[in-house]
């Protein structure tokens, strides 16, 4: 099981050569907020911080879609990503 006491995730404003930066960083467009989450997991799905620890999914969250398990969490991550994409 995954236990996470204290996680620092810095992310820093890349420079776009437009104008309107913070309209594409702060974007509410669905597709843009969509984009930058899938992008957000495989980041973290790579952070070796998490490599070899799990996530225990218990049988009442069946319920939204869930199977009930223990998983690997750099693989759920990268799941997710998969299908957000």
């Amino acid at each position: 099981m995954i236990k996470i006491e204290s996680l620092t995730i810095n992310i820093h404003k890349m420079s776009v050569e437009q104008d309107g930066d913070d309209e594409l960083l702060n974007s509410q467009v669905p597709a843009v907020v969509r984009d930058e989450l899938v992008s957000t997991l495989r980041i973290i799905s790579e952070d070796s911080r998490f490599a070899g620890q799990t996530v225990v999914i218990p049988d009442q969250c069946e319920q939204y879609g869930f199977a009930e398990g223990e998983f690997d969490l750099p693989q759920l991550l990268e799941f997710l990503a998969d299908m957000l994409e």
